[in-house]
């Protein structure tokens, strides 16, 4: 019996040791070390950080190809190239719900859920907003604006930026009903 007593004396030493050695190796397999911060140091596109441009000859996803140019040259534009037909302003409503009214709200009024986080957006009914012209609220949907909006560019084809812009006539009472069905 003495020496079942003496080898445990012995591996006591030797014991407490390896269940510390188990306890850390153990521990870092449940925390993940190292690899617990893969998903924060991914390639990707960081708060307030603007999108990357894509690659040059890449293939867009309805198939145009729009030379953007300067912002300037927008702005100036009076009379929106797109009729504002019913199924125009169809489609605008539909890029307007999905892209616009989460920050101008349903009616444009900038009313949208995103004033909850302490952002105000632009009323799009507003006499100021108004008085500006087609090309300018097609410029800002392509360029984004000077503060907060950001570009939709890369969203929003050149021709459905134009459909938005048709919608956002409408909602400012712009269009007339001629103008809606004979165009």
């Amino acid at each position: 019996m003495g020496g079942k007593i003496g080898l445990l004396k012995r591996s006591r030493r030797y014991l407490i040791p390896l269940i510390l050695v188990l306890v850390v190796l153990g521990s870092a397999k449940v925390f993940g070390w190292p690899w617990s911060t893969d998903m924060m140091e991914q390639p990707s596109i960081k708060p307030y950080e603007l999108p990357l441009p894509y690659p040059l000859y890449s293939i867009s996803t309805d198939g145009t190809i729009v030379g953007i140019g300067p912002r300037q040259g927008f702005e100036g534009i009076t009379q929106n190239p797109v009729n504002p037909t019913e199924a125009s302003l169809q489609n605008g409503q539909r890029l307007f719900i999905n892209f616009c009214a989460p920050c101008h709200g349903p009616q444009g009024k900038g009313d949208g859920p995103v004033i909850k986080k302490g952002f105000y957006p632009v009323d799009l009914t507003a006499p100021g907003t108004q008085a500006r012209t087609d090309g300018y609220i097609f410029a800002y949907i392509q360029y984004g604006g000077i503060v907060m909006m950001p570009s939709y560019r890369e969203s929003i084809s050149s021709h459905q930026a134009w459909e938005v812009v048709n919608y956002v006539r409408k909602l400012q009472g712009k269009l007339s009903t001629k103008e809606e069905t004979n165009q």
